[in-house]
């Protein structure tokens, strides 16, 4: 029997006070905090206070424990699979170290996967900004859905992977041999993807919110996900290739379409707001190309009008082309979006 019903895994770098409110999120769960396991793990962080926070949660409390990388990986995934493999709860969670969530929210989802014999159960979330909290919205309207197979309700693959609004049953993971991609990003959609494949029950609770999702996009504050260098591009593409792959050895690759269509539009804007030199985003969409060729092959254009004038020259690898054309598209959204404002006032 295990030691906890919960286990929350946390990679940290250089997290500071964004901690201690994260921290008291978990202390304050109505699950009761002596159910709760809570793992720090650390990515070789420069800052002293992270450091020294971390050392005291671990010394005060005896279900905290703070393990510290000896080496930077410079992404979440390596952090989390250290976490996993220590985790002792029955259940495991993963959290971001500048977010919290809702008091309730262990205890209702822990309750889900404990009475329904689930191996994953999903909540929904809040964005949380300066100054507002607002709901994240879904193609669901509120309301449960209960999945055993994934071609029984495609609308799962609408939701977004964000690993920290999913609960899941630790066995499952370790029985199917589900961990994160290391070393890129996109680790969470491609164990996303993997759970919808593997999972014999997934429960979604599209109006139970569990989660605050801090948005930091400030010119002196970003989240990696906002970061739109070269090397966040690069390693997104990194981890897409190893969900194709992934596709490919589970005999999924009906699905890729599914899976990649709201990612790639959202990759294509991210590209044409970067402020990266032109020579790298043509290379960035040299390397990504025979994904985008993939998806026209399984569903024509990208399934939105301003997006349609790429499929051509994607097929055609004209890359100077595609890059006009993702730049002409941006200038049309800023345009829209400016519309938009004008007519609100």
């Amino acid at each position: 029997m295990s030691q906890y019903k919960v286990s929350v895994v946390v990679p940290t770098f250089n997290t500071g006070d964004f901690l201690v409110e994260t921290f008291e999120s978990f202390r304050c769960q109505t699950i009761g905090f002596d159910n709760i396991e809570v793992i720090f793990v650390d990515d070789d962080s420069s800052d002293d206070y992270t450091l020294d926070l971390l050392e005291e949660l671990d010394s005060c409390y005896s279900n905290v424990s703070s393990v510290f990388l000896d080496v930077n990986s410079g992404f979440p995934g390596t952090g989390r699979n250290v976490g996993l493999d220590l985790a002792q709860g029955e259940c495991v969670i993963f959290a971001d170290h500048d977010d919290t969530y809702e008091e309730n929210a262990l205890e209702i989802m822990y309750n889900e996967i404990k009475y329904e014999n689930a191996d994953v159960v999903i909540s929904n979330y809040y964005r949380v900004y300066d100054d507002i909290k607002i709901e994240e919205e879904t193609i669901f309207n509120g309301g449960r859905a209960e999945v055993s197979d994934i071609s029984d309700d495609l609308r799962l693959f609408e939701i977004g992977p964000s690993i920290w609004t999913k609960l899941f049953r630790k066995e499952f993971l370790v029985k199917n041999n589900i961990r994160f991609l290391e070393g890129m990003l996109a680790e969470d959609l491609e164990l996303y993807v993997h759970i919808l494949f593997s999972a014999d029950k997934i429960i979604y609770l599209d109006d139970f919110y569990s989660y605050n999702y801090r948005i930091r996009d400030s010119w002196d504050d970003k989240s990696t996900i906002h970061l739109r260098k070269r090397e966040t591009f690069e390693n997104m593409i990194k981890g897409y290739y190893k969900i194709d792959k992934l596709l490919i050895e589970l005999n999924k690759e009906i699905y890729f379409s599914n899976i990649f269509r709201r990612h790639f539009i959202y990759w294509i804007l991210s590209l044409g707001s970067s402020n990266i030199s032109n020579k790298d985003k043509l290379e960035l969409i040299k390397y990504i190309n025979p994904l985008f060729k993939k998806q026209i092959q399984i569903t024509p254009g990208f399934n939105e009008k301003q997006l349609s004038s790429l499929t051509k020259p994607i097929l055609n690898d004209n890359y100077n082309k595609i890059l006009r054309n993702i730049i002409r598209i941006k200038k049309v959204r800023e345009f829209k979006s400016k519309i938009k404002n004008i007519f609100k006032h």
